[in-house]
């Protein structure tokens, strides 16, 4: 609605408090979370000039502490009283909760363009999750690694993708992938399973192999 996302979110609404200064805490409403940020439901305005805030959501039985930067605003009416709601993109967020977010975005209520966790994904479904370049990056990956035949064309070979999630790994996130691959050598054929990162913000980078 008033940014364009790159992670499924959960819309279950969660408690929150916030801290609009160091001493005061305020009771919130979340209203969805994803791996880009959230969205904040206040009964009072955000001080003006206030850009960056703390808060701690509660997702599932985990308090996540999170700082934002605020991106967007605007007012609802709930009750003949006027709510503020704000959107936060993440300034700051450990590894351990944002993976906790995203499992929560993929089990939990979604937004529709979530992939099913631990499916095989269809070419249509790959090319909208996996850029090009990224495919072509995973494919040699495991050309390096003796996984796969060298392709004969400049096209991307034929490897199949399982979708296992999201996690972030020293603030950087990614895609969980796991590849099926081929190598022919003569006339012994050896297929491979191969766990891997994909990152999502810098398709450039090589994937990660994890076995």
């Amino acid at each position: 609605m008033h940014n364009r996302r790159r992670f499924p979110r959960a819309r279950k609404p969660f408690r929150a408090v916030y801290f609009p200064t160091q001493e005061t805490r305020v009771p919130a409403v979340g209203l969805d979370i994803g791996g880009g940020g959230l969205c904040l439901l206040t009964q009072e305005p955000l001080p003006q000039g206030n850009t960056l805030l703390r808060a701690l959501v509660l997702i599932g039985e985990r308090p996540v502490p999170v700082s934002g930067t605020i991106c967007w605003s605007d007012t609802v009416t709930y009750r003949a009283r006027t709510h503020y709601r704000y959107g936060l993109k993440f300034a700051a967020i450990n590894d351990g909760d944002w993976d906790h977010i995203m499992r929560s975005a993929c089990t939990g209520e979604k937004d529709g363009s979530v992939f099913a966790t631990g499916s095989t994904l269809s070419s249509s479904q790959r090319d909208v999750l996996i850029p090009y370049l990224a495919q072509r990056r995973v494919v040699e990956a495991l050309v390096r690694a003796g996984r796969l035949d060298q392709p004969r064309a400049s096209g991307v070979a034929l490897v199949q993708y399982r979708f296992d999630g999201y996690t972030m790994r020293a603030g950087v996130p990614y895609l969980r992938l796991t590849v099926r691959s081929r190598r022919t050598i003569l006339s012994t054929v050896s297929d491979f399973s191969t766990a891997l990162l994909v990152p999502i913000e810098d398709r450039r980078s090589a994937p990660v192999l994890l076995n």
